[in-house]
């Protein structure tokens, strides 16, 4: 039996983790050769009695003490990223080993299904889980409707001849219903289950949605309960919509790398936005700065590359939110 290949994302974890482990070794190796190096000098330097000689001696002792302390700081450095490379790595395999296990109990539930539809204690073929795979899956039974809609922006305007029709369509969104049936041995239990979509929805978990409509990064935007004559069973309506993935740069200049994706002209949106910059002033947070320019701490953490939310510096600028006059500093592209 062949082998199986190693994922894009497996490949990319080891690559790092390789990378660092590299570096950690070469500055090992370097540290190691100049505390030898300060260690055989200062042994000459004392067992001289020429002036010149250890004062010569000495000037190169304090500039290889100096290298020691550089290297070792650089060995420290690789080591951390290493460690973290290595955990990174290993919530990856933790993540794909959950995402496994829900595919073979899905496959097993699946199987059931197949051999007794009717029985009692099925659940429905279709199951709704967090992608990352972190939390068991909730199945349903589409009974009412399963379906997807995508949507696409398109000009309404001449286009040039000859161009290429796709620059001039967008897709909007795409979303997915679902309603039916959620069982349980008994209302507790059914209603347990819905609690847990419940929570799904309102901590806006990414969610697999996995039925005869396969998809992933969908989040729940709308989510309703209908209290029917059903004594053990929930009767649900669940709307999703998928998440579009992007990236946040900055740029301050006009001179600043253009940043495509392919995603620049498929999907809409705007993708050039110019936002205000200001500069902090003494005794001002990142919270109250969120709260005075309606934003969140997460956002000009992300877009003003702070990496301690308690640490900003007075005289610092930083984007704030959309620009409101022709004074704003720079822009935020959304790639």
């Amino acid at each position: 039996m062949a082998k199986r290949k190693k994922m894009t994302a497996d490949e990319k974890a080891d690559q790092k983790v390789k990378y660092y482990q590299s570096l950690e070794d070469k500055y090992q190796k370097r540290w190691k050769n100049s505390e030898q190096k300060g260690m055989d000098t200062y042994k000459k330097m004392q067992a001289t009695n020429d002036k010149k000689e250890k004062a010569k001696l000495n000037t190169r002792w304090k500039k290889i003490t100096k290298t020691v302390g550089a290297d070792n700081n650089a060995r420290k450095r690789y080591k951390k990223l290493r460690e973290n490379a290595e955990s990174e790595r290993d919530a990856l395999h933790k993540q794909q080993g959950d995402l496994a296990a829900i595919a073979d109990k899905i496959a097993q539930h699946n199987a059931q299904f197949s051999i007794d539809p009717s029985s009692s204690s099925n659940e429905g073929h279709a199951a709704i889980y967090p992608s990352d795979g972190s939390q068991n899956p909730i199945f349903i039974s589409p009974s009412d409707n399963e379906s997807e809609d995508t949507t696409s922006n398109v000009t309404s305007y001449p286009v040039d001849e000859g161009a290429p029709r796709a620059d001039y369509v967008r897709v909007a969104s795409k979303t997915v219903s679902v309603g039916g049936i959620i069982t349980g041995r008994n209302r507790a239990e059914a209603n347990e289950k819905f609690a847990k979509l419940q929570s799904w929805h309102n901590h806006h978990k990414t969610l697999t949605y996995q039925g005869d409509i396969n998809y992933k990064h969908l989040a729940i935007n709308d989510l309703q309960n209908t209290y029917s004559d059903l004594r053990d069973n929930l009767k649900v309506s669940i709307g999703f919509t998928f998440i579009y993935w992007a990236q946040v740069t900055t740029s301050t200049g006009k001179n600043a790398k253009k940043k495509t994706s392919k995603s620049s002209k498929r999907v809409a949106g705007s993708r050039n936005k110019k936002y205000t910059a200001i500069t902090v002033k003494k005794g001002q947070t990142l919270l109250g700065i969120a709260k005075r320019y309606n934003t969140s701490v997460k956002w000009l953490q992300k877009v003003n590359h702070i990496k301690n939310p308690n640490k900003i510096d007075a005289g610092q600028h930083m984007y704030v939110g959309k620009k409101t006059n022709k004074k704003a500093r720079g822009k935020i592209r959304v790639k």
